[in-house]
């Protein structure tokens, strides 16, 4: 047996980096001959790897642990020790590793262990769900990894569909839980993502899920973890097997409502990208399969109701008046697609409801920016342009601005003249139309005569200047 001081638990701070480095490179070969012999008593083994664990959490001067060897050295204490003491520094380890240093998680893929950490994720024991979900989802970046495999031959769908409904059925869970929880989300999320064939065998996962969100009360910030993993991991389900989400359907819709709405008053502009575009476009999802009462639900929150007598509602407490300004005055460009696109689904799909509820300002830019054809009929646009026409052809002593028309002009001169004065026109009367649109107050816009006076006042910084 060998003779070797057990290395107190020191960190960083401790230590130089000279002597950080090479007590790494004493620990990775004791715990090697270990390995190889079996030299080392459980209380030294435990000792060892919970040290090599400490060093590990920062990999400056820690690069043993990062080579070929020093992952299956890992590895093999992860899934071979009879000492769950060892297994489980071994394992935390190792998912240090692979989260602080990419290149580690092709050693793992190559030692060939994804099989034995999918089997660890069946009825999984204390803090196994969390390790073996995470080292899982690590590998899915930038490895060779069969996800395609572990689902056809080692049973991932069963064991992360099972591991879902045992969370679904917790009324009281604890902060353990709910991190055991985001790492199995996390990597269904991913292995959905990654593998867009195999995603029907998680199916079983979606009315769990949907019953889990519906169960969680909405706090502020509403969108930490579990609950946007919940809501990521459903974007990429296929909801076509309604029997599936009927159950839970309508509660999980409600709350997602309501996590929206607290969400869009909490989160500045700059985090609704990352934050609230995956909502929105769980709930454009679901709206294409939501029965007629769950649709109505939706409308009901989130689309503008009719005018009463010319009043339209301002309140911003109002989650569809919020909606509505952030199409006004979009924020980013994923943000409007997002919301535009939810609208457009909850209209039926149907261009002509589209630019009957919501008019020139909002239709028509949503519906160019997809190629779309605005309708012959039913539409606000053309309604607009073609009532524009016809005022202005009742009478040709009055011009839609008010003002008698321009005595003509000699023949010689008719040419350029004439040719200014119909483009001026034209601009009176989108001017006109322009102010009829503000009249109606259905939506915001960018007055064109605003625009050009906001850009009369900008001053052009040169790129010399530090203000870029």
């Amino acid at each position: 047996m060998k003779t070797f001081a057990l290395p107190r638990p020191v960190t960083d701070d401790d230590i130089s980096a000279a002597e950080k480095l090479k007590r790494v490179e004493k620990l990775v070969d004791e715990l090697r001959d270990d390995f190889e012999h079996i030299n080392l008593l459980p209380h030294e083994r435990n000792a060892y790897m919970e040290q090599l664990k400490v060093f590990g959490r920062n990999p400056d001067n820690a690069d043993p642990i990062f080579t070929p060897q020093g992952i299956e050295i890992l590895t093999h204490h992860s899934f071979h020790s009879t000492s769950l003491t060892t297994s489980k520094a071994a394992l935390q380890c190792l998912a240090n590793a692979l989260l602080s240093k990419p290149p580690t998680r092709q050693m793992f893929v190559d030692l060939g262990y994804s099989e034995r950490a999918v089997g660890r994720l069946r009825k999984p024991k204390k803090d196994d769900e969390f390790l073996m979900s995470r080292i899982l989802f690590l590998t899915s970046y930038g490895t060779t990894q069969s996800f395609e495999k572990l689902i056809d031959k080692h049973r991932l769908a069963d064991h992360i569909n099972d591991n879902i409904e045992r969370h679904a059925k917790k009324k009281r869970p604890t902060s353990k839980d709910d991190e055991a929880l985001s790492e199995t989300l996390k990597l269904l999320f991913n292995v959905t993502h990654f593998c867009p064939t195999r995603t029907n065998p998680f199916s079983k996962s979606i009315s769990p899920i949907m019953k889990i969100l519906s169960r969680r009360p909405v706090v502020t910030p509403p969108l930490l973890a579990p609950i946007n993993f919940l809501i990521n991991s459903l974007i990429n389900m296929d909801f076509e097997d309604k029997s599936l989400i009927n159950s839970n359907l309508k509660p999980c819709v409600e709350a997602l409502i309501s996590i929206l709405d607290v969400a869009l008053r909490t989160y500045g502009d700059t985090e609704l990208d990352a934050t609230v575009t995956p909502l929105l476009t769980l709930l454009k999802r679901l709206a294409k399969v939501s029965p007629p009462p769950v649709i109505a639900i939706m409308k009901a929150s989130m689309l503008p109701d009719p005018p009463k007598k010319g009043v339209i509602s301002k309140d911003p407490a109002l989650l569809h008046v919020r909606l509505m300004d952030y199409l006004a005055n979009p924020r980013s460009t994923s943000l409007y697609d997002s919301i535009s696109s939810l609208f457009f689904e909850l209209s039926g799909g149907d261009v002509s409801k589209l630019t009957g509820e919501f008019g020139l300002g909002f239709s028509s830019g949503f519906l160019m920016t997809r190629n779309m054809q605005i309708p012959a009929k039913n539409s606000s646009v053309r309604s607009s342009v073609a009532s524009m026409s016809d005022e202005s052809t009742k009478s040709r002593s009055v011009d839609l601005t008010g003002r008698k028309p321009l005595p003509g002009l000699p023949k010689d001169r008719s040419s350029a003249a004439a040719k200014r004065r119909t483009k001026g026109q034209g601009e009176e009367k989108l001017m006109v139309l322009f102010d009829r649109l503000k009249m109606t107050d259905i939506t915001n816009y960018d007055d064109p005569r605003m625009q050009a006076a906001a850009e009369s006042m900008v001053v052009e910084l040169d790129s010399d200047d530090d203000g870029i």
